[in-house]
């Protein structure tokens, strides 16, 4: 995996390869960085927040739910949540999950089955939540703009996680100016 900078190399992680800038192609908010795999139709979305009042697991289920909701995902299913330990930051949660997702408003026949992979890095000295996502498809409708080849689709939740860990294991904070 290739170690991108990101928000001006305030902060460093490897990002699976074949993963491409999505900020290269569209706008992308100053708070986020955003990288696809065309060819999975996978995405690693790395977001700088304020940190929020709920404490541990009740704060990345409130995450996990605030991101069903923007994707207007009328089905969600919590897999897991655990404590992870990621080098130099004090308190991290990963969420393993589902959300029912039709990609760019396509009708409800367009959804697919998307496994969330999802990590809250909480920086309390700066009052900051950094989330880190990984979203890949488990299963594509044939109403989808992603149906192309189903087979290459087919993710492993269990392998998805494995590589979601590893990515975060290399998550580095460089620069503490960035949150202010």
């Amino acid at each position: 995996m290739p170690v991108q900078s990101l928000f001006g190399g305030a902060i460093s992680i490897d990002i699976p390869q074949g993963m491409v800038d999505i900020s290269n192609f569209r706008e992308v908010p100053d708070n986020q960085e955003v990288f696809a795999n065309a060819d999975t139709d996978q995405s690693v979305i790395v977001e700088i927040l304020e940190s929020i009042e709920q404490q541990s697991h009740e704060a990345i289920k409130f995450h996990f739910e605030q991101l069903a909701e923007t994707n207007e995902a009328p089905n969600i299913h919590i897999i897991k949540t655990e404590d992870v330990e990621v080098d130099g930051i004090p308190l991290a949660y990963m969420l393993v999950g589902q959300q029912q997702i039709a990609k760019f408003n396509e009708c409800e026949q367009g959804e697919n089955s998307v496994l969330v992979v999802l990590a809250l890095l909480r920086v309390p000295d700066h009052t900051a939540d950094i989330l880190v996502s990984l979203n890949a498809p488990t299963s594509v409708s044939k109403h989808s703009s992603s149906y192309k080849n189903i087979d290459m689709l087919q993710i492993d939740a269990s392998k998805a996680t494995d590589q979601f860990l590893e990515m975060l294991h290399t998550f580095k904070i460089n620069d503490y100016s960035l949150f202010g």
